[in-house]
């Protein structure tokens, strides 16, 4: 029997491997006790205008987190950020956050019971370019 390795075996190789290490490193931090933090990368959200922010959400760089925009009508736009799985749902919920848009920008917030954490957007001084990229640190100890 010839082993044979196709493109398709590769990638969904190397999409295991990233995301059983991102995994592994935020548990290590779960361990540790240690400072928290995720990143928040958009690569390629364009529509027919300007940049906008994908409707499928955006994955934090170890995937425990996904954060989404919310619009109701007649309420401001809001910034939904929900905890993913066992690992992210012991890291996050009922913590509290500081979601850093850019240097002198930032929201706060607590994650509830479910890991999800909503922070209202001010239409005025938030643009949906401002949340492309951003960072999420927790802002309390591990009840």
């Amino acid at each position: 029997m010839a082993f044979t390795l196709t493109n398709a075996d590769a990638a969904r190789f190397l999409r295991t491997l990233r995301v059983t290490t991102q995994t592994a490193l935020a548990q290590h931090s779960l361990r540790k006790d240690s400072v928290v933090s995720a990143s928040f990368l958009a690569l390629a959200a364009k529509g027919t205008g300007e940049w906008k922010f994908p409707a499928a959400g955006v994955a934090s760089a170890d995937g425990l987190l996904l954060a989404r925009i919310i619009r109701n009508a007649g309420e401001p736009p809001c910034l939904e950020i929900q905890a993913q799985g066992l690992s992210g749902l012991q890291l996050y919920a009922h913590r509290g956050a500081r979601v850093e848009l850019s240097p002198g920008r930032s929201l706060e917030g607590v994650f509830d019971r479910d890991g999800r954490l909503r922070l209202t957007l001010d239409g005025g001084a938030i643009d949906e370019v401002d949340l492309a990229a951003f960072d999420l640190h927790l802002t309390d100890e591990k009840p």
